[in-house]
């Protein structure tokens, strides 16, 4: 099957609010989805105008300036306090503070909210995840989900988990997607547990473990 990627832009304004603006420390690192990317420049000014000092965010898999790819994120190197990140969800901007630490200031042009990521949020990601580690061991009926993407197919360590489940007498059933539905998910309600496989960052947006996860607790 034939793949044609089309890059989808925003359309409509974007500034960015004064309330913002004020809260960014004096050195931003500026991140955004390929979406927005038609606003980097103007953005960038912007903040310049206001005395910040901005770096644009180089990943190594993305294709622009500026361009950040949630799973494929990587320690950035720079003189920078934090990140300025414009997009909605947490996909990307939990991926900034996993692999640089640094606080990450979130702006969303859809409906001007503003938050702000830090290590006190990793801490409640921790928490969640060690609840769902609790569950596994405690539960029977897992979930492990695939998905049939490029660069993100694990069918091979996802049957090999489905093995190992069986021999510790726990049922294991895979479900397989090109995109996962959270929503859809909600309808298998006998599963304890889902376990991915697919991109780490989905955990960020359902509750679930990622298979690396499992090592924390040898199995």
């Amino acid at each position: 099957m034939q793949r044609v990627f089309i890059e989808t832009k925003y359309v409509g304004n974007l500034t960015l609010p004064n309330s913002l603006i004020e809260q960014l420390p004096e050195k931003i690192a500026l991140a955004l989805p390929v979406q927005f990317l038609d606003f980097l420049e103007p953005i960038k000014k912007q903040l310049q105008d206001s005395g910040k000092e901005v770096l644009l965010f180089k990943s190594k898999h993305g294709k622009y300036p500026g361009q950040v790819l949630g799973c494929a994120v990587e320690k950035f190197v720079g003189d920078y306090t934090a990140f300025l990140y414009i997009g909605d969800g947490k996909f990307h901007p939990t991926a900034l503070l996993y692999e640089n630490e640094k606080e990450v200031y979130c702006y969303n042009p859809f409906n001007d909210q503003i938050e702000i990521l830090d290590s006190s949020y990793v801490e409640k990601v921790q928490k969640r995840k060690k609840g769902q580690l609790a569950k596994f061991l405690s539960f029977d009926n897992i979930g492990i989900l695939v998905t049939s993407k490029s660069g993100q197919n694990r069918s091979k360590k996802a049957e090999e988990l489905r093995e190992k489940l069986e021999k510790a007498d726990k049922k294991a059933f895979v479900f397989m997607a090109d995109e996962i539905d959270f929503n859809s998910l909600e309808n298998f309600n006998f599963i304890d547990v889902w376990i991915n496989t697919a991109c780490p960052r989905i955990v960020e947006d359902f509750k679930c473990l990622n298979i690396r996860d499992l090592k924390e607790i040898n199995f």
